[in-house]
This record gives structure tokens, sequence and C-alpha cells, in this order.
């Protein structure tokens, strides 16, 4: 088989509880977010995940969304006076992180607009800092060089999360070129563009999907990379469940529905973006088709790691 990848860059965005911030004096920052859950004092982060930070406090005006190129440092790390520290381990040790990119909703006052804030969070993340009986990390925001706030973060091995056209990323995902704008779709490559009802999988197809998320890597080779080989590859290991229910939602085995298998490929292929490939099982008998309206997905994919599970809804041809 030959594996094939690419290497790509998406932003993602994550949906959000309100934190609390480190106790730190005064405190600008309020963590916007919504949901039906008892909020969570801390935002759960793998090692290397790609996030949306989304904030209200944020003093600078952002007319329009900024996307910085990166040059061959990295991205930037202050966007319109703001940077980003993550702040870990008992010595306090400081590390400024880049930004990939940054936007604010736009309101007549007095209402408070809400800054989306993209940033990468480092690999070197302490996932044991409970072992070791460091303190929470925490991600310090700062205005023109002053601290105005923080939220906490709790290390998880991973937090997987497929990419879709429709997140609040700022950045392009060229593939999307192959799907209507008004379509959300899972980033599921069906060849060179991405699945959809004009570009449906069979069985037996090899398909490649991108995430964020999957945590921790190896190390690259040194002459990286001219092959896929020689990519990073996620130290954990991750599961497939195929569900061929129409609109099924992530889960990871559902008795009497679901396929269980393994990824053919799993690397880390850049800007936060990992990519895994996989093989289409048998279909069975009598799957309807997908129509758009009624049946948006006749496949449901999931990506489960030892601590979260995302998937990918797809359309394949009966």
């Amino acid at each position: 088989m030959k594996t094939t990848f690419r290497c790509v860059l998406a932003l993602v965005a994550v949906a959000l509880c309100n934190a609390q911030a480190p106790s730190m004096g005064s405190n600008a920052i309020i963590l916007a977010g919504a949901g039906y859950h008892v909020p969570s004092p801390s935002l759960d982060v793998a090692p290397g995940q790609v996030i949306v930070l989304h904030v209200h406090g944020i003093t600078a005006s952002i007319e329009s969304n900024l996307t910085p190129v990166p040059s061959s440092s990295g991205f930037p790390r202050v966007l319109n006076g703001i940077s980003i520290d993550l702040i870990q381990g008992k010595d306090a040790t400081v590390t400024s992180l880049e930004l990939r990119a940054a936007y604010q909703t736009h309101c007549i006052d007095p209402c408070s607009p809400a800054t989306g804030i993209t940033l990468q969070i480092p690999f070197e993340l302490e996932a044991d800092f409970a072992v070791k009986g460091d303190p929470f990390p925490w991600l310090r925001i700062n205005e023109n060089g002053k601290s105005v706030g923080g939220v906490l973060l709790r290390p998880v091995s991973d937090n997987v999360h497929v990419i879709n056209t429709c997140d609040d990323t700022q950045v392009f995902i060229s593939a999307a070129v192959s799907v209507p704008q008004n379509v959300c779709a899972h980033a599921v490559m069906v060849g060179g563009a991405l699945n959809s009802l004009y570009n449906l999988a069979h069985a037996g197809d090899q398909l490649a999907v991108w995430l964020y998320g999957m945590g921790a890597k190896t190390q690259q080779t040194p002459d990286c990379c001219s092959s896929p080989d020689q990519l990073s590859k996620p130290v954990q290991g991750f599961a497939l469940n195929f569900d061929f229910r129409p609109n099924a939602p992530a889960f990871p085995v559902v008795p009497g529905f679901g396929l269980t298998s393994t990824p053919l490929f799993a690397a880390y292929v850049g800007g936060g973006t990992y990519q895994v490939n996989f093989a289409l099982p048998p279909f069975p008998a009598g799957l309807p088709a997908c129509d758009g309206v009624r049946i948006k997905s006749n496949l449901t994919v999931t990506i489960t790691g030892p601590n979260s599970s995302d998937a990918a809804q797809i359309c394949v041809a009966p």
C-alpha cells in the first residue's frame, strides 16, 4: 500500500466553558463559552493541540481578521498588542506562544466584544504536573506587555477533534474548494478532494482524515520528511469504529451497528495537524444513500484515544 500524506495548516475552534483564571490579582479576562454542563475551572488540552480561546476583556480593537503568514522563525508572538504565555511548573517556567490568528466580534456599546485567539499548545506541556505536585499550568494573556488575565489548563493525553470546514478557523482549508460554502464537511479526503455528495467514498477505498489533539508524538528523523515513514507518530494507540446508521453521532462502540478497526497510518503532519488513514470495510446491504437533507451522512467513523474520541460523518456510495 502506498500511504499518502499532505502537510496542512488549519485552525480549530473548540467549545469552551467559562473558566476561572489563576489567582494573580486583577483579571480582566472572562473565557466565553456555552453548554449544558457544569462549567469546569480549567480547559482540557493535549500536548501540541491547536485551540481558539474566545475571551471577553481585551481592550484592543481588531477591525479585521488577523491571519499572519509565518516567517522562517514561525508565527508572530504578538498580534495587535496581544500575547500569550504558557506558565507551568513550580518555578513558573514561561513559554511565549506563537499566535496563528485573532479576530473580534463587533457590537454597539455597552456590549463587550468577544476576541478569538488561535494558538497551538506546546508539545512540552507537562502532562504529569499533578504527579509531580506542581500547580495547574495556565495561559497568561497580555496586552502591550502587561498581564490582563489567564486561563487554567488541565493537561490530558489526547483531546481528539476532527477538523471541519465550519470550524471557527480564520484560516482557509485549501481542500474546502471541493464542497459548497454553505456545507459543513469533515476533513476526510477521498482521492484529492474532500468527501461530499459530489465525491462519494466506496467500499475498500483508503481515506485520510485530518485531526487535532492526538497528543504527544515521537521525534522526527533528522532528514524529515522525504517519506511518510519519517514523520512523527502519535505515541499512543487509537482505534476506529464504523457505524452505518444514517446521521450517527460519534460513538466508539455501538453494539449491533459498529465495526471496529485500527488506522493504516497515523502521523503528525505539521501545523498542529495529524493525519489518520483507514480502509473502508464492506458496506451492509440496504444502506441508504445520502441526500444532503434527511440523510447527511450514512457512515460515521469514530477515532478513539485513551482520553477522548471524535467522529467524521461521511457519505459513501451504497
